[in-house]
């Protein structure tokens, strides 16, 4: 029984190496002479086989031939999955933008503007690098739901939006608290105050608001005395809004402080 089992295994292991090689074999002469035709055919079986290097590798050969001819629309529908699949998510969105650009009255331009969108949030890192494909992943995402009012997966590009502008503002908040932690007050009570208009729905809101405060308190205290009422006035005033935000706040003890001293600095220049 043992031995059988052994001889069925092997037999399976020669039959797929002898696939495989009559695969490569077939591969090989379809690039050293095959036509278009047969270089699209092995392109598309390569891409059957989840073989997506050798897809891309024919597909991008083959797209030059196809411009402004038949078949161009599936060639680069093709070319942009494969890119997808062999996760180069760069290359399959512009690709899927490509397609959706020259057909734009096509039964996939729904799908590749997501798509191209999507890839988009594929290739956004960390909050801490570039951001740049975030906020080109906002912006096709939004401009999909535009497009798109009533698709199916306008509930989900609204999530991908949620998702990038939180990395954004994740970001910014870092910043905002980079400038603190190095002593450029002004510099952080800018940034916070940026991040509190451009992301009022992040969870750092309240933080940020008290960091914002003593942002500008420690900026007016190390400042000349001349320039310190105009300075300590605005700590009253984020103060006033921290209130109407936040007067349940844990942070409201320190905020209190600070104020009347800021305070007490007004009035005494006045």
């Amino acid at each position: 029984m043992f031995y059988t089992k052994v001889k069925y295994i092997a037999l399976i292991v020669s039959v797929l190496l002898l696939s495989s090689c009559a695969y490569q074999k077939e591969y090989n002469q379809v690039v050293k002479q095959g036509t278009v035709e047969d270089r699209y055919n092995f392109a598309v079986k390569a891409y059957d086989k989840q073989d997506y290097r050798r897809a891309i590798s024919l597909f991008e050969e083959i797209l030059p031939l196809f411009r402004g001819k038949d078949g161009l629309e599936g060639v680069l529908y093709n070319l942009a999955y494969s890119y997808f699949y062999d996760k180069d998510y760069f290359m399959a969105s512009y690709y899927f933008r490509s397609l959706a650009r020259q057909f734009p009255n096509s039964d996939y331009t729904e799908e590749v503007t997501y798509m191209s969108a999507y890839c988009k949030t594929l290739e956004s890192p960390d909050y801490q690098l570039d951001q740049t494909a975030t906020k080109e992943a906002i912006e096709q995402l939004q401009l999909y739901i535009n497009y798109y009012p009533d698709s199916r997966r306008v509930e989900e590009a609204s999530r991908l939006i949620g998702e990038m502008r939180q990395k954004l503002a994740t970001k910014a908040f870092h910043i905002a608290g980079m400038y603190y932690k190095r002593g450029l007050y002004n510099a952080a009570s800018i940034s916070y105050n940026n991040f509190l208009r451009e992301y009022p729905e992040s969870p750092d809101r309240e933080q940020a608001m008290y960091l914002m405060i003593r942002s500008r308190y420690l900026y007016a205290r190390n400042s000349f005395s001349s320039l310190q009422a105009e300075r300590y006035q605005k700590v009253l005033e984020a103060y006033d809004l921290f209130m109407r935000l936040y007067a349940d706040s844990p942070y409201r003890p320190d905020v209190e402080k600070l104020v009347e001293e800021a305070k007490e600095h007004v009035f005494h220049v006045e």
